[in-house]
């Protein structure tokens, strides 16, 4: 039995996507297939259809979930139990995702899956790239339902551009999309149960039309916004980060704090340094969105994702010479 005592270092799993972009790979690194369209890195995750399997040390080569069955209390912490109930990704936007939405817990139970509330932090954002986030106020149910039935969705949609650095907070049961031109980091319920509503009548990788859901999408969308899974004004586009400190070269801002997560974000000047705390209560993630530097004596670059195992302890993180580092920590909350 080994029990990680240190960051785990996770390999990614690429998705090929219809409306993916392969700018993935000029960012961080990532080794697209030649011949493919990604779309999607799956950072972490830990559900029965799809497992991380760490990258390096002594757990390499194993999956996540069998590093955390060898010893649940020591290695998920005293708050979680069963799978890592988050899920992050990197998504790269060459055309529009597909208008959607996702169910909450109430609504998955159906489908033996998680709720799916979620955020955005948008990474590049090209001139005039949109976010659908929501319907526009007052739209009713009756509204909607005319809308698709009438083929017209975008004209109950809000939308707006988003700004490189700018946190989208996506509660179950709202409206949403990304659009092109647009890479995001996603932290999410592990859950994978999405319902289009509109699709561009573009074709899926089969060459055949994909899949609407709108009998599904009517029954999730919370038309009376009803949201509670994130703290803070769901009708605001984006979410204003707070400043938890700064000194010694290092910003930590408190990002989102909800019913299922909380997120930081933490931003090295070059040749800074800091300690990040241990937590018994939970594992965590941490993504490398920008620059280099070292946790411990572990290299880390843009583009990396660690499992931060509840037992690892204290460690320091240091950013390089001549890089900014930026960090986004993902905590679970028991659900």
């Amino acid at each position: 039995m080994t029990i990680p005592s240190s960051p785990l270092f996770i390999k990614p799993v690429l998705v090929e996507r219809v409306w993916g972009g392969n700018r993935l790979q000029s960012m961080f690194g990532k080794p697209i297939p030649a011949g493919k369209v990604i779309g999607e890195s799956w950072e972490l995750c830990d559900r029965a259809d799809v497992q991380s399997v760490i990258a390096e040390g002594t757990c390499e080569g194993r999956t996540l979930a069998d590093v955390i069955a060898e010893n649940p209390a020591q290695v998920l912490g005293k708050s979680l139990s069963g799978r890592f109930p988050l899920l992050v990704k990197y998504i790269d936007a060459g055309t529009a995702l597909s208008v959607q939405v996702h169910p909450d817990d109430a609504g998955a139970k159906k489908y033996n899956d998680l709720g799916k509330s979620e955020c955005w932090v948008v990474l590049h954002a090209e001139p005039g790239a949109e976010i659908i986030r929501g319907l526009k106020p007052g739209t009713t149910r009756e509204d909607y339902a005319s809308a698709v039935a009438e083929d017209r969705i975008e004209d109950v949609l809000n939308k707006f551009n988003p700004r490189t650095g700018d946190l989208v907070a996506l509660p179950a049961g709202m409206v949403h999309a990304i659009g092109a031109g647009l890479v995001v980091a996603e932290i999410q319920q592990s859950s994978d149960i999405t319902f289009r509503i509109y699709d561009y009548k573009r074709l899926g990788l089969d060459g055949k039309p994909r899949k609407l859901h709108i009998d599904e999408a009517l029954s999730a969308i919370k038309f009376d916004n009803s949201f509670d899974a994130f703290e803070g004004d769901m009708s605001r586009n984006t979410v204003a980060p707070k400043i938890e400190s700064r000194r010694a070269g290092v910003l930590t801002e408190a990002m989102l704090r909800g019913k299922y997560f909380t997120l930081n974000r933490y931003t090295l000047d070059p040749a800074s340094r800091f300690t990040l705390p241990e937590n018994a209560d939970a594992a965590r993630v941490l993504m490398a969105i920008a620059g280099s530097g070292k946790l411990g004596k572990k290299t880390v670059r843009s583009g990396q994702t660690l499992f931060l195992p509840a037992c690892c302890g204290d460690f320091e993180i240091s950013s390089s010479r001549d890089q900014t580092l930026m960090l986004l920590e993902a905590t679970p909350l028991a659900g």
